[in-house]
């Protein structure tokens, strides 16, 4: 892409349909700055004057202006690439952790469902209605797993995810502050705000990371600031 960039500014062909090469441009932050800093740099070279005689500038300006902004060019790209490997990592981690998080809620209702098929409880240790919300709690997890997964593959698909993440964390927190007020909060309750709060920092770090974002610019696209 900076190749065909590189050619529309030497008024060559470049292969590449106008309409693609400036729709790409519009949603890369990388090839983006690659275009500013190659117009200011081409603007320079038109203006170069040596020893009060004007001098044209060469013919061919493509690899003068990519020996320009590579170096810079390059060092964004390994940069966005390590944050992009380290989000994806840590997503991966994450949604391992919940399916072994859901597995063991799931083991866990072993002993509290031991009731007949017209609902009397053959246990005294029987608890249904515990082991219900415990299933539900690993179909929860499990599906946070399957979404950080996805968005470990697609970081693309992390945007869609985030919002619901951070809604589910911030209505248990609401509850989670009551519980503290009133002395019933519990040390699971609190893991499981955390974990959720760790979840939505991961999914919006890969959102960031796969669309090359750096922190500064996340920020200002997350409360809708302009650049």
């Amino acid at each position: 892409m900076q190749a065909a960039l590189s050619a529309r500014l030497d008024g060559e062909p470049s292969g590449l349909d106008e309409d693609v090469v400036d729709a790409h441009v519009a949603g890369c932050e990388v090839c983006s700055k690659f275009w500013e800093e190659s117009l200011a740099l081409s603007r320079r070279l038109n203006f170069v004057e040596s020893s009060g005689v004007g001098m044209s500038p060469p013919k061919d300006l493509s690899e003068i202006i990519i020996a320009g902004v590579e170096p810079e060019w390059r060092k964004r790209s390994a940069n966005r690439l390590v944050s992009l490997t380290v989000a994806r990592v840590l997503a991966t981690l994450l949604a391992v952790g919940l399916v072994a998080w859901a597995i063991v809620l799931v083991l866990e209702t072993g002993g509290l469902m031991q009731v007949s098929s017209d609902g009397q409880v053959l246990s005294p240790e029987a608890q249904p209605e515990v082991a219900a919300l415990r299933i539900e709690g690993a179909a929860v997890r499990l599906a946070l797993a399957v979404g950080l997964g996805l968005a470990a593959w697609q970081p693309k698909m992390a945007g869609g995810m985030a919002p619901v993440v951070a809604t589910l964390w911030a209505f248990l927190t609401g509850f989670a502050v009551r519980d503290i007020v009133l002395g019933a909060t519990s040390l699971a309750q609190i893991a499981q705000l955390g974990g959720l709060a760790l979840v939505a920092v991961v999914l919006v770090w890969l959102w960031g990371a796969g669309r090359g974002l750096n922190p500064g610019q996340l920020w200002r696209s997350l409360s809708a600031r302009p650049n």
